[in-house]
């Protein structure tokens, strides 16, 4: 299990009805979700993608393709805005963006102090045709992911989160500093400390949530797959567990950090061993093996964050039905519509759903930025 010492959001499963205000190629729309599949449909470039990234902003407070958050205001306008209601409770989540500031976040319109304060509130899942890297790219790639789904998961690792990355951005500040000229010992003290303090529950955190999620991933690679096995294992780059020996790895480190400056060791530089069938998916996968495991190891977190909360989360499914040969297209619909609770899924060919599947299922057409109930 997920360790856990603060108080968790009420479980919710995902989003009642959806406000989209200058936001991409939206002008001005509201959308009502079903509990179940929702189907978003249409040629390319009308907006559903960007309906189902409003979602995924007020989930994570993040845009879907790594864009800087003035790229999502509609042309010609000064902001945009996104809300939802919280199926199962009275709370509305919103994202307000205007161009040069900060994005400002608001519970029932009430403005909250840290755009963080939203997560966890409209908990989610995503899966696309970007989920590659996760395989195939930088161990940054891998660490993105797991400290987005934890960040979800668990207030306190966000916390602890939080708290590393800004002692580690301090420590990285004097050693670039020290490069041009002297710096006391005592100026790196009091930012390894707090890294080794929240350090070493990371790495706690990080181990437990790839082992309680390996079963579950891997349930659902041999339903999607051929019957590979997946192994998923958490690899630290030292040997450092607990405070005091993270912070005797600091100190000890702290000449060659210098020499490099920035800091060599420690959980911002950890990765995930992903293996299909016994071996290392990047080195051997095929990209066919490579995009099942992707997509196994999303949806084995739903899985996962359905045992930590009760219900599963939102998910999200932007077009991957294309990547998908027949086989897998119906046995993902059979999954969706069996295992999770809330969906949305963007296609731009409805021949790609099943008429059973179809039936089961909200439809909306999406075209220039309006969505139309079918």
């Amino acid at each position: 299990m997920i360790p856990e010492a603060v108080d968790k959001p009420a479980p919710v499963a995902g989003a009642r009805v959806v406000r989209l205000r200058n936001f991409r190629n939206y002008a001005d729309e509201e959308v009502e979700l079903g509990d179940g599949l929702n189907v978003f449909f249409g040629a390319n470039a009308q907006g559903k993608t960007n309906f189902l990234e409003a979602l995924h902003l007020l989930s994570t407070t993040r845009l879907l393709r790594g864009s800087r958050d003035a790229e999502a205001i509609r042309e010609g306008e000064a902001g945009a805005w996104v809300a939802a209601e919280v199926l199962g409770t009275r709370t509305e989540v919103a994202v307000k963006l205007e161009r040069g500031a900060a994005k400002r976040v608001s519970l029932n319109g009430l403005p909250l102090r840290r755009a963080a304060d939203i997560i966890g509130r409209l908990p989610s899942v995503c899966a696309s045709l970007l989920d590659l890297p996760i395989l195939t790219g930088e161990p940054s790639v891998r660490r993105s992911f797991m400290d987005l789904e934890l960040s979800q998961l668990s207030g306190l690792y966000l916390h602890h989160f939080a708290q590393y990355k800004r002692a580690l951005e301090q420590r990285n500040a004097l050693l670039r500093s020290a490069q041009e000229g002297f710096v006391a010992a005592e100026a790196f003290e009091p930012w390894e400390h707090h890294m080794a303090e929240h350090g070493a529950p990371l790495r706690a955190f990080r181990g437990r949530f790839w082992a309680d999620l390996e079963p579950l991933a891997g349930e659902v690679q041999r339903h999607m797959g051929s019957g590979e096995s997946l192994r998923l294992a958490y690899q630290q780059k030292d040997d450092a567990r607990t405070p005091d020996e993270l912070l005797e790895l600091f100190r000890r480190n702290r000449a060659v950090d210098v020499a490099r400056g920035g800091t060599t060791a420690g959980p911002h530089r950890d990765d995930v061993r992903i293996e299909v069938g016994g071996r290392d998916a990047r080195a051997f996968g095929s990209q066919g093996q490579q995009r099942t495991a992707a997509l196994a190891i999303k949806l084995g977190t739903l899985e996962l964050e359905r045992r930590e909360r009760g219900l599963p989360p939102l998910l999200l499914l932007d077009d991957i039905l294309s990547d998908l040969d027949e086989s897998r297209r119906e046995r993902l619909a059979e999954w969706v519509l069996e295992r999770a609770g809330q969906a949305v899924l963007t296609c731009t060919d409805l021949d790609l759903v099943s008429p059973e599947v179809r039936r089961r299922a909200r439809l909306f057409l999406v075209r220039s930025g309006r969505v139309e109930a079918r």
